[in-house]
């Protein structure tokens, strides 16, 4: 198998078993080996997705999402996003959401951008938020017919690692991106302190049939440094506490933040920050400029 990152032929089996097929607790029928490139340390699985699967409502399903209650799983999500991403760069700009889903996000920064742009396979959300206002599209390459390089900020979270290739997903940020332009692109890593504490048990639950790439921060940067960008910062986030790693360990399931009386506040935001300090941390981000 070919890395599409870096073009590497040699990888390594670092897992064989059944992985999470939609949300948890739904796993494949059969074992999948999952690779990782001995040059760029991507992680990658043989199997693809037809388009068509997200651009159905097949997908969110999978997912425990339906069209109708999007914004009550994901405006929570939005306040997070925005620590990621700053507030004091969207004001008069051109703003593109990369994977938009519902829009929870582009609810938040439309008030302050000039226009904002979803790109979204899936058509009920499409047609949602195209009635809206929203300019909407399926795909880059569909935007880039009236958007080419006249992007201000491009932001996406937990789609690259669906795309059959990271590299081109970062060339056509690229093309859409204005000269000086930046993108913020977050997708989830391998998280080394789940897997150490798990082992193979978390793996069933990190690799996926919807994730084809789980990227770390060297293929993350390299994706981004072979498309073109320049000034690129990898940054490394933890999402949930260590209430959520506790937890999993005394109930074996994934719990979410959830606090733990006997774990002070102090305590979580210590372990969390010293996890995205010494790069375990569950989540990386991208930030560069064209």
């Amino acid at each position: 198998m070919e890395c599409r990152i870096c073009g590497c032929r040699k990888s390594e089996v670092i897992y064989k078993g059944i992985i999470r097929d939609g949300s948890f607790g739904n796993y494949t029928k059969n074992d999948v080996e999952m690779h990782q490139c001995l040059d760029c340390g991507a992680i990658y699985h043989e199997n693809s997705r037809d388009a068509q699967f997200y651009e159905s409502s097949e997908y969110r399903q999978k997912m425990g999402e339906e069209a109708d209650d999007y914004a009550s799983l994901h405006d929570k999500e939005v306040l997070e996003k925005l620590t990621i991403t700053g507030t004091d760069i969207f004001r008069d700009k051109t703003i593109a959401d990369i994977g938009c889903g519902g829009g929870s996000f582009l609810d938040f920064v439309a008030g302050a951008a000039s226009q904002v742009l979803g790109i979204e396979p899936t058509e009920a959300y499409r047609k949602k938020l195209e009635k809206r206002g929203y300019h909407m599209y399926a795909y880059m390459e569909d935007a880039l017919k009236d958007f080419e390089g006249s992007v201000d900020v491009i932001v996406s979270f937990d789609v690259i690692e669906h795309v059959e290739d990271p590299r081109r997903f970062m060339e056509e940020c690229y093309s859409l991106c204005r000269k000086g332009g930046r993108i913020i692109i977050g997708t989830p890593t391998e998280q080394p302190v789940m897997r150490i504490a798990l082992g193979e048990e978390y793996d069933r639950f990190l690799f996926s049939t919807q994730h084809l790439w789980v990227l770390n921060k060297e293929s993350l940067r390299l994706s981004a440094e072979l498309a073109g960008f320049r000034n690129i910062e990898i940054k490394y986030r933890q999402r949930y506490g260590l209430g959520n790693l506790v937890s999993w360990l005394k109930y074996r399931k994934p719990m979410g933040n959830v606090s733990c009386p006997y774990i002070s506040e102090h305590v979580s935001k210590g372990w969390t920050a010293d996890t995205e300090e010494r790069g375990m941390a569950d989540y990386i981000v991208a930030y560069a400029e064209k």
